[in-house]
């Protein structure tokens, strides 16, 4: 890069935009505590990074970056908030596809850390079509990619054979190991998966497929959904989308509709797969990728790209 990054910040109070500008001070900053002017800053000055906090009075971040996402697809998109709030970790899946979710107080270090990363990759990394793939595309699509659903509730799983088994390539199973027999033999693009099987937690087999296999897009459906659990979906595991149950066939068919065109699209231009890289895993964290056995993280680095469709990024 040639020139410093570009960096929009937006918050209601001026004094947390202050801080983000000295922190931020080797880098062109725009700042505004108007939510309702961020698009036009956005495009006005080609921004690189969009850092946007939750709660505002005007408008709601996640609204704030779903506007943004449509507008400005190039800039990556992070989520600022001094609360966990589900509705507004959910939505920053489903809507606004941010690329990392930071809590307030953040780390100084970590936080320059993320955007130098996310500058770097929105600079980089090409934006793929925002458009749905046309139809003739999209069944060409649904008739390749796999999708796979780990669940392990007789019902649950039963239900989304209804939903999904007359339209997709559907594989079923309830085990992490049964999971990756199937990805060892069958090209997976789409995995649906509670966050738990049984006793086994599935968040960190989760996490690991996204850091070796980022073009892969995850849609997890939940009824145990709290909201430290999604940040940790979103930043180290860059879910796609996250569903709370019961299971609703709309949803869940326009989720995985759209979930295996991003995966057609990154199929097709695999670099831009670094757009949905995923934050390393804390060593510390409930569900860190680091507590799955040696043998299993061998297995998931060492998935085929032939048989996933891509090559290894």
């Amino acid at each position: 890069m040639t020139d410093p990054l570009r960096i929009l910040l937006i918050d209601d109070e001026a004094r947390i935009l202050r801080a983000l500008k000295a922190l931020l001070r080797d880098y062109v900053t725009f700042q505004t505590t108007n939510p309702l002017e961020a698009t036009a800053l956005a495009r006005q000055h080609d921004v690189d990074v969009i850092i946007c906090d939750q709660r505002m009075p005007e408008k709601p971040g996640i609204d704030v970056l779903r506007e943004l996402k449509e507008a400005h697809p190039r800039a990556l998109r992070i989520l600022l908030t001094g609360y966990s709030d589900l509705k507004a970790v959910l939505g920053s899946v489903n809507e606004s596809e941010v690329f990392r979710f930071v809590n307030k107080p953040w780390n100084n270090t970590e936080l320059k850390a993320l955007v130098a990363e996310a500058g770097t990759i929105a600079r980089e990394a090409p934006v793929i079509a925002r458009d749905p793939l046309p139809p003739t595309e999209h069944d060409r699509a649904r008739a390749q990619v796999g999708v796979l659903v780990i669940e392990d509730d007789s019902a649950v799983q039963q239900r989304l054979r209804e939903i999904l088994q007359p339209y997709y390539k559907v594989n079923f199973v309830n085990t992490a190991e049964r999971a990756l027999q199937v990805m060892e033999q069958h090209e997976t693009g789409v995995i649906i998966s509670e966050t738990q099987a049984g006793r086994t937690d599935l968040t960190a087999l989760l996490k690991a497929l996204k850091q070796h296999h980022p073009h892969i897009a995850t849609v997890v459906i939940t009824e145990r959904a709290n909201a430290q659990t999604a940040i940790e979906l979103i930043n180290e595991g860059q879910v796609y989308r996250m569903l709370i149950k019961p299971v609703r066939m709309g949803t869940c068919r326009l989720s995985v509709d759209s979930a295996i065109g991003r995966y057609w699209q990154l199929k097709q231009n695999p670099q831009a797969a670094r757009r949905f890289t995923a934050a390393a895993p804390s060593e510390h964290g409930l569900h860190s990728p680091l507590r799955l056995p040696a043998a299993l993280l061998n297995r998931i680095r060492s998935l085929p790209g032939r048989l996933l469709g891509v090559a290894r990024i």
